[in-house]
């Protein structure tokens, strides 16, 4: 256990995010949606992710976010996820953006329903469903520019810089210290170099 709270505390930031975001999500789903009151019998009925008219969505929502919290632990307990032709930044930002868009479709839906009852209420949850959506967003995000400017440090450059290009010449040249070496060989890397020099 205190391995994997090191490990968890050794992540990236867009990683960290996502894991906040997916268990928030996964948390709050459970927690109370809506609230529906019934004037003639003076009751209040609540529903969670999974009641009523949010149980479609709530299900959805609820794999999507175990599929995020699973791309962020499993790696941590030595377990390989499986693997696609997507990247983990872009599974991340498809989660949570689907998620997203099908909440805002429900809060919209119990809006129009808040409009036509007076006794029926939005509760914490979903909202919290909501931020924890945003941020697995926002973790895929940030995972895809780390991405990038990684790949963008690990391109080899096409020309080299003079001061390099010299540096690396005199490499070259000293190799004519080594006696094992033939001179046809080093007057063969010395024309070389001065062809490079003239290329730069």
């Amino acid at each position: 256990m205190g391995r994997l709270q090191h490990s968890v505390k050794n992540l990236p930031r867009s990683r960290k995010i996502v894991l906040i975001g997916s268990l928030l999500a996964l948390f709050s789903i459970f927690l109370p949606w809506h609230t529906i009151g019934t004037s003639v019998l003076g009751t209040d009925h609540t529903f969670n992710g999974f009641g009523d008219q949010n149980l479609a969505i709530g299900v959805i929502t609820f794999v999507f976010m175990l599929a995020s919290l699973l791309l962020v632990i499993l790696p941590l307990l030595s377990i390989q996820p499986p693997r696609t032709r997507w990247s983990d930044s872009a599974l991340f930002l498809f989660f949570g953006s689907e998620s997203l868009l099908l909440l805002f479709v429900l809060t919209v839906m119990h809006s129009t329903s808040i409009a036509r009852a007076s006794s029926y209420d939005l509760r914490a949850g979903l909202q919290l469903t909501l931020v924890g959506a945003v941020l697995v967003i926002l973790g895929g995000h940030i995972m895809r520019i780390e991405n990038r400017a990684k790949n963008q440090g690990s391109i080899e450059p096409l020309a080299r810089p003079p001061h390099q290009a010299r540096r690396d010449t005199q490499n070259h040249l000293d190799l004519s210290n080594n006696a094992d070496i033939n001179p046809e060989e080093i007057e063969k890397i010395k024309k070389e170099d001065s062809r490079m020099r003239l290329d730069i």
